[in-house]
């Protein structure tokens, strides 16, 4: 695999015919996260890695400098006009390589046009993208993927992305009041964990309990949500479907940070306040919920093209990041496998039997 979708199997390198601006570079550090890139659709994936811009005379935007290299190197080898963007396979991957803000809303959103499915797989309302119409009209997109713009794309807010409802309908609003259609290109994974306000008060609580050895999160209660992924009491999507069950679910939530912190108020006034506002919130969100492992594989099956739009950056990956001052998920490749998933499903049962053998059956 190469970064620019060339010659599979290659080292990762700059397009060989396009000079690109110095403040744009395909980084090669990301080199060694290509091992993770072994499982499913991803063997023919490519990876589009960008650098934070500093300055450029020539080329403001880092993003269009980087897409008209390629566009150079495709017309390079095809000499043909018809697709500029041919160069790229089925799969591309749109990853930072150092802490974010390297311009990859804009690269998504310009390569958006090419692709029939955009997706999101990890981060949250935190992965600020801003684009803009060709009109010049700003749009700040925060969980919807920035190919919401291109109207022949459906943008995926996969598996591994944590949501925080009411950011997502003021995205949702903002661009139907904008004339952005989102009816029917939209889907939300239900597996997909949902991010409370009580996450956003345990983030600000925990900040302060460290003190002079802060993370600098920005309080938006990503870790806190990805916390609950991780000790089996979060909220995914596909509870909201079950509202005699979810009152009992958020409770949980809500008697953990009370035990947790010191001079955490709750009362049930507050959980019923909670649950009348998800009440609305999940029949809203109906129409938005889907299996998108499934959507996702049977999308590459039928050959559509597929742009992931990664969020945050290599350097805050929190495996391979400068840990402890991280984010919450794999802001590099191996996110795409987790936060958008290969099903294998289709092809075997599994039981588990408790405190016993695990039997699969073909």
């Amino acid at each position: 695999m190469e970064l620019t979708g060339s010659t599979l199997g290659r080292a990762p390198m700059a397009p060989s015919s396009a000079k690109l601006c110095h403040n744009t570079a395909l980084s090669t550090k990301t080199a060694h996260a290509m091992r993770f890139a072994k499982l499913g659709f991803l063997q023919s994936m490519d990876f589009v890695a960008v650098s934070k811009p500093k300055c450029c005379a020539a080329h403001r935007s880092s993003a269009k400098c980087l897409v008209k290299a390629l566009q150079s190197e495709t017309l390079a080898k095809e000499g043909t006009v018809d697709d500029v963007y041919g160069g790229l396979s089925q799969v591309c991957a749109v990853l930072g390589t150092q802490w974010g803000d390297e311009g990859k809303g804009k690269l998504v959103d310009i390569l958006s046009r090419s692709y029939d499915v955009v997706a999101r797989c990890q981060g949250g309302s935190n992965a600020g993208h801003t684009i803009y119409d060709n009109d010049g009209k700003k749009y700040a997109l925060h969980l919807v993927p920035s190919g919401i713009l291109n109207q022949n794309a459906t943008c995926v807010v996969g598996n591994g992305v944590v949501v925080h409802l009411p950011s997502f309908f003021q995205e949702i609003d903002n661009l139907e009041f904008n004339g952005v259609s989102c009816q029917g290109r939209v889907l939300v994974s239900d597996r997909a964990h949902l991010l409370f306000d009580i996450h956003r008060t345990v983030d600000g609580l925990r900040e302060e309990e460290l003190g002079g050895s802060k993370i600098g999160t920005t309080k938006r209660g990503i870790g806190p949500c990805y916390a609950s992924k991780a000790i089996r009491n979060g909220i995914r999507v596909g509870d909201l479907r079950h509202m005699d069950t979810l009152r009992d679910k958020v409770d949980v939530l809500f008697q953990d940070a009370a035990s947790r912190f010191k001079g955490f108020v709750y009362e049930k006034s507050i959980l019923n306040a909670e649950m009348e506002h998800y009440k609305s919130y999940a029949e809203r969100l109906e129409p938005y919920i889907a299996d998108t492992v499934q959507y996702i594989n049977m999308a590459y099956l039928e050959q559509k093209k597929i742009l992931v739009e990664g969020g945050q950056a290599t350097m805050l990956d929190v495996d391979f990041g400068t840990y402890p001052f991280v984010t919450s998920s794999n802001a590099s490749v191996g996110g795409i496998c987790t936060g958008l998933g290969k099903s294998l499903y289709n092809s075997s049962r599994s039981w588990s039997i408790p405190n016993g053998a695990f039997w699969t059956a073909c």
